[in-house]
């Protein structure tokens, strides 16, 4: 949905006491500090017993195709594209047209908020606060993004990847206004971070952009450096380098005997490559290192990399790849 969405969808989940569910591409749509504004993992909690969904700009491809649907659950699906409305489950109710008028005539035919809205959002806040408790087991992870929340200004901009840090920033990361986090989406190309984040800091230079990516990922574009040097591109990349291509790594050792092959890598010094390239560069040790490291970075308003030397983190997929919970197929 576009910026100026966010405002009747607020308008609405508030009238309504309705969570807002916001996967990667979301993200940001409602502040995330705000009471209804949910994460995947939580919508997954939500989705067993809701028996409305308002699905606005969405296919609903994960929740219809992996978390399951029955008779009880009614789908009033809003796009501006009518051929969407035949993809995946036929909506209930189907409303073409775009996010922001639509929103803004439903809440104009509800004029009083619902029965024990109080309730409600006291409710969507409960479930909230357990997940973010569960959700610390995912550390550092979890600080590392905190660091990197705490340095970003509300309209920064946070560019995800297919690495560790990055899987868990889908539903770890706070994100407050809509299109501060950009996502390769259901693609899930590895290596797209860092020249996406490039294009993006290009594009808006007076907003601070952070791209996350590990060792494996940043080496499919590193010839890039070259671009953000001499184009005085100011993004700021931290590294995640566990020598190695860790996600599919934990999937030979786990699901294939420990066979492990082809993924430990020989990596370059990260900091001498980038500051041979003529880009400011550090190494951090752990979150409280990172924030640091940040600030110096934005400071320096000059291409940066930050490395980040880590080992093998808790496997985030219990938080992203869910069960299905209702019947039907």
């Amino acid at each position: 949905m576009a910026p100026h969405s966010a405002s009747p969808l607020r308008e609405l989940a508030e009238k309504l006491g309705a969570p807002v569910v916001a996967h990667r591409m979301g993200k940001g749509i409602l502040d995330g500090r705000h009471s209804l504004s949910q994460n995947l993992t939580a919508g997954h909690a939500l989705w067993k017993d809701c028996d409305v969904v308002l699905a606005v700009g969405t296919r609903l491809h994960l929740p219809l195709t992996h978390w399951g649907f029955d008779d009880g659950l009614k789908i009033i699906k809003v796009d501006v594209d009518p051929s969407e409305m035949a993809r995946g489950r036929k909506p209930d109710i189907a409303i073409v047209g775009a996010a922001t008028d639509v929103l803004a005539r439903l809440n104009d035919h509800i004029q009083t908020p619902v029965v024990d809205i109080a309730a409600r959002i006291a409710r969507s806040r409960r479930i909230k606060d357990e997940l973010d408790e569960r959700i610390g087991v995912l550390e550092p992870q979890m600080a590392y993004l905190g660091a990197i929340r705490d340095v970003l200004p509300d309209h920064g901009i946070l560019v995800d990847e297919s690495t560790q840090v990055g899987y868990v920033s889908r539903v770890g990361y706070e994100t407050r206004l809509p299109r501060t986090y950009l996502s390769s989406g259901h693609s899930g190309t590895l290596g797209w971070g860092f020249a996406a984040a490039l294009g993006a800091q290009h594009a808006l230079p007076d907003t601070p952009v952070v791209s996350i990516t590990g060792d494996g990922g940043f080496m499919f574009n590193v010839q890039e450096l070259s671009t953000a040097v001499h184009h005085q591109i100011p993004l700021v990349t931290v590294l995640f380098n566990d020598g190695a291509f860790g996600n599919v790594q934990r999937m030979q050792q786990e699901l294939y005997g420990q066979r492990v092959i082809a993924t430990d890598l020989t990596n370059p010094d990260f900091v001498r490559m980038a500051e041979s390239y003529g880009a400011h560069a550090e190494r951090a040790e752990g979150p409280a290192a990172l924030r640091s490291a940040l600030d110096k970075a934005f400071a320096s308003g000059r291409p940066s990399l930050i490395e980040v030397p880590c080992g093998r983190m808790p496997e985030p997929w219990p938080f992203l790849q869910l069960s299905r919970i209702r019947g039907g197929s």
